[in-house]
């Protein structure tokens, strides 16, 4: 039951109060439902009694009043009362209905889209070790699973509870026998149901939301290496993985859907043969038939009501419990979207309003690092200091912290000790001021399925680009003459991730992106290591151009590359020594 009620944990004061008034409504709901099944038995009884004003004076007056003398009129009246109380009956239902999936749906796309900028913003030590497919998922899944599924499940529950509970009233009120045996033999059934099937539905909803992952997964992974897959001939195993996951997917689906089954027809046997196991009973008890007539028909009209009533409580009951998995593994993100507790997450990403200034150097002191997941540190109490306007080249072995240096310059990693200062002032303090001024060129270059101006331009609306600082990009990354032999020119399509176009090309809008910024600071992490030499030397060459205007750090194995730097920072076994560059 405590999980049950773990939805409403992830719901602000705000929509809580709403929350409460669609269950005042289920409630008002729920309790004209049973009237309008209690209120057929003094129409039954109206019915099959024609001296019926006669034996009731009372009434009789207070019927007069607006014209009703006569049996025939009474029962008409009587109907037509019946028909206004089902009318506004069902008036409520809608409305209810309606607020009801207003607010659901309204919360999935909030939650949503608030999710995608919770995962956005987390920290990039996170994304290393989340599987996107997951993140994937969470936002694909998770507010639907949650407001269009659970939530939408846990208030039909909870308007059928209280529509049985009002019903149970009125049949006890009627006959608090037939009422009291159908109670104890209907709830220990319910209970068994519920508590047989609890287990095995927890375990088809784990299997399935483990499997929806998985699947995710082979999809992306297939789709991605389409290239390598192709050439080394492995569709087969991509197609044989995705497959076998798929068909355990089904099957658990399936498996669900089958357990799903049982209870209605229980439910059916217990409710009906109860029912007309205590009417035989009450047979044999009395010689008066003609008085069960009217027990008789309400009894009828309400087991025909309980039963879909009993069997969707439990099958909603079943489905909350076969989505839990899911929720369960997003409740923490839900909850800290919710409280808006996620600022450690997001205090890498605080936007200032003030550039941080860069005039002269960027200072390394006692840096240290080490990963969460590992003792060892990667460097320790390293020192080195960068001039404003030098070039300088990142050398070492793999694994000896070149890249970890740039994602802790980059303000992607924190450092475990020590500060990077520029100008003295310290760049964790500020990293959205100190990325004002940084441009990156990655060693594989990510393209979004757009143009290539949108590409370059990335993330700025297309109504604030400036042709002046694009073109200018264009040419000094060496892309000028390529766009203007292409029909459309910078507004070509480039394909999805690039497919579209060669590997240089892709690097090329790589770094024309990086200049189109117009960076203090532009940091290339083997930035050309996809050019051939002859595209890689004009590319250098035209970096070099700005060799004492902009700061250059670069990561590089080729000599080539940095044979023009000012200096080089080694990094060996978790130091570093600085050799002053003698070509």
């Amino acid at each position: 039951m405590k999980n049950f009620f773990k939805i409403f944990k992830i719901l602000t004061p705000k929509q809580m109060r709403i929350c409460s008034l669609i269950i005042v409504l289920m409630f008002i709901v729920s309790v004209m439902e049973a009237f309008g099944i209690g209120l057929l038995y003094p129409l039954i009884s109206i019915i099959g009694d024609p001296h019926f004003l006669e034996k009731h004076e009372n009434i009789a007056k207070i019927v007069g009043i607006i014209g009703v003398d006569n049996h025939r009129k009474l029962i008409c009246f009587s109907s037509l009362m019946l028909l206004a109380f089902y009318i506004l009956k069902n008036f409520l239902v809608l409305l209810q209905g309606k607020i009801q999936i207003s607010f659901s749906s309204k919360n999935q796309a909030d939650y949503t889209k608030r999710l995608y900028s919770y995962y956005m913003k987390k920290n990039y030590l996170y994304h290393v070790n989340t599987n996107p497919a997951i993140l994937g998922r969470n936002i694909g899944n998770g507010g639907s699973v949650v407001f269009s599924e659970i939530l939408v499940y846990t208030f039909q529950v909870i308007t059928n509870l209280i529509t049985c509970f009002v019903i149970g009233i009125f049949i006890a009120i009627m006959d608090w026998f037939i009422a009291l045996c159908v109670l104890i033999i209907i709830a220990p059934v319910i209970y068994l149901l519920l508590n047989y099937f609890r287990k095995k539905i927890g375990k088809a909803g784990d299997l399935q939301n483990r499997l929806n992952a998985e699947n995710a997964k082979w999809f992306n992974q297939g789709f991605y290496s389409i290239k390598e897959t192709k050439v080394m001939q492995q569709e087969d195993f991509f197609i044989d993985k995705y497959s076998e996951s798929y068909t355990k997917y089904t099957k658990s689906t399936s498996d669900y859907l089958y357990v799903q089954r049982f209870p209605k027809s229980i439910i059916e046997m217990v409710t009906i043969g109860s029912i007309l196991l205590l009417i035989a009973v009450k047979m044999i008890f009395t010689n008066d038939a003609q008085s069960l007539i009217p027990t008789l028909g309400v009894l009828a009209l309400a087991a025909v009501r309980l039963m879909p009533c009993l069997n969707q409580t439990i099958s909603m009951i079943n489905n909350i419990k076969f989505k839990m998995p899911l929720f369960n593994e997003i409740f923490d993100d839900l909850l800290a979207v919710r409280n808006n507790k996620d600022l450690d997450e997001r205090k890498m990403n605080v936007i200032t309003k003030s550039k941080l200034v860069f005039q002269h150097s960027i200072q390394v002191e006692n840096l240290s690092f080490s990963y969460p997941s590992k003792n060892e540190k990667v460097f320790d109490g390293i020192s080195f200091s960068i001039p404003k306007g030098s070039f300088v080249g990142i050398v070492g072995p793999s694994g000896a912290g070149k890249t970890t240096f740039v994602d802790i310059l980059l303000g992607l990693l924190t450092p475990t000790s020590g500060t990077i200062l520029v100008d003295g002032q310290d760049i964790s303090k500020n990293i959205g001021g100190w990325l004002d001024n940084v441009s990156y060129v990655p060693q594989s270059i990510y393209l979004i399925d757009g143009t290539i101006k949108e590409n370059i331009t990335f993330g700025i609306p297309s109504d604030q680009v400036c042709m002046e600082r694009l073109q200018t990009a264009l040419k000094m990354s060496e892309l000028y003459d390529f766009v203007q032999s292409l029909p459309e020119k910078e507004n070509t399509k480039v394909g999805d991730r690039g497919s579209r176009l060669s590997g240089g090309q892709k690097q090329r809008i790589g770094i024309a992106r990086a200049l189109y910024r117009n960076p203090n600071v532009l940091v290339l992490d083997e930035a050309t290591s996809a050019l051939d030499n002859q595209t890689e030397k004009q590319i250098t060459s035209t970096i070099l151009k700005l060799k004492g205007k902009i700061t250059i750090i670069s990561i590089a194995h080729r000599v080539s590359t940095l044979e023009d730097c000012d200096f080089k920072v080694n990094f060996e076994k978790g130091k570093v020594t600085v050799e002053k560059n003698e070509s």
